[in-house]
């Protein structure tokens, strides 16, 4: 199967005339999309930013767009300097998609409880252990991560759920929103997630909540040495 990261890696050897490594700030399941991944290369050539982003878009496939390429200091790595990642999932309440957002949305055809989704969510700000929220919790080094901030805004017939933090494991995020739907749905107690959370039990989950709904929203960089990055491609 063809991976993003493949056509863009083929895409710059033909225009740079040498192999080149796309190094991404993480890793999203399959199906999820994403605003602003940000990925390094290194590169001899001398070609500017502005003509690179212009030569490679004309090459890439619709699907793929580099969005802004900026020169940084040797040492910037696209995964292990991030400080932070914001994903953004979308709920859709009505009763028919509109066929442009069909895509990117995840349609629920029952009231929701948002008041309480709300208050659920409260739980998940701070650092936890979440081993309930991952299917294969054992292949992982550390299920421990630190979740900065959350917030769930209805946008006229959706509903949009935002979760900030220092990393995410593979599906977290779907686990964590189809978790949230079950409660506010009423399959689910009130209280799930503080239990999961201290558990760690995955038998509690709710549904994993489909990949096409979720997208990675912004990647941000600590500053060292002069120099920060923020939802831009680079190389070094």
């Amino acid at each position: 199967m063809p991976t993003i990261q493949g056509t863009l890696e083929r895409t710059l050897q033909r225009i740079l005339q040498e192999p080149v490594t796309v190094i991404g700030s993480g890793r999203t399941d399959a199906g999820v999309h994403a605003l602003a991944q940000v990925a390094h290369v290194r590169t001899r050539s001398t070609m500017s930013c502005a003509r690179l982003v212009r030569s490679v878009n004309q090459l890439l496939p619709e699907e793929i767009a580099v969005t802004a390429i900026a020169d940084v200091q040797p040492g910037f790595h696209a995964r292990f300097d991030v400080m932070s990642k914001r994903y953004r999932y979308r709920i859709f309440t009505g009763a028919v998609v509109p066929p442009f957002i069909r895509s990117y949305v995840y349609q629920v055809h029952v009231p929701l409880n948002v008041a309480l989704m709300r208050r659920e969510a409260v739980a998940l700000r701070g650092r936890h252990d979440f081993r309930a929220f991952v299917r294969a919790a054992r292949s992982v080094r550390s299920t421990v991560r630190t979740i900065r901030g959350v917030q769930l805004t209805r946008r006229s017939q959706e509903l949009q759920f935002e979760i900030e933090g220092n990393g995410f494991l593979y599906t977290m995020v779907r686990s964590i929103v189809g978790t949230l739907i079950d409660i506010g749905r009423g399959r689910l107690p009130p209280g799930t997630i503080r239990r999961m959370l201290r558990n760690g039990d995955r038998r509690l989950a709710g549904t994993t909540a489909s990949a096409h709904g979720l997208a990675l929203v912004s990647v941000t960089y600590r500053r060292r040495d002069g120099w920060a990055c923020h939802n831009a491609a680079a190389r070094s």
